[in-house]
């Protein structure tokens, strides 16, 4: 576990090195290329991405698999001033409530073609 943590630390620090000295290059990407890894745990896809940013072309991110996706967890809750917070980290204090996003149940509606709504409008 350490001996990984060291090798994602130097990739991390190669990258902004790399970044700084050629210049040009679009820090967006590393958020992109670290959110594949988090939710894939593939250090060698991290490597790959690596050097797709160094060579100034754009990740992928078709990489981010669905399933790991299904399996993130949200949290909300409410501050003291009745402000509601979402976020992917649990609040320090207070109550919370985990949403798993695998879990959430979409509900639509159909909405009413033009003739329905005339009809409802003109009471007839």
């Amino acid at each position: 576990m350490i001996k990984k943590l060291i090798v994602i630390l130097v990739l991390f620090i190669l990258v902004i090195a790399g970044l700084q000295l050629f210049g040009g290059r679009d820090f967006g990407q590393i958020g992109t290329a670290w959110d594949k890894y988090r939710y894939s745990d593939d250090l060698g896809g991290l490597t790959k991405d690596v050097i797709i940013i160094f060579s100034g072309d754009q990740v992928n991110t078709g990489g981010l698999d669905v399933a790991k996706t299904e399996e993130r967890v949200m949290y909300r809750w409410t501050d003291e001033r009745g402000v509601v917070h979402n976020s992917e980290h649990p609040p320090k204090t207070g109550d919370y409530e985990e949403i798993r996003i695998g879990e959430l149940k979409i509900k639509t509606q159909k909405g009413m073609e033009k003739e329905e709504i005339d009809k409802a409008l003109n009471g007839g």
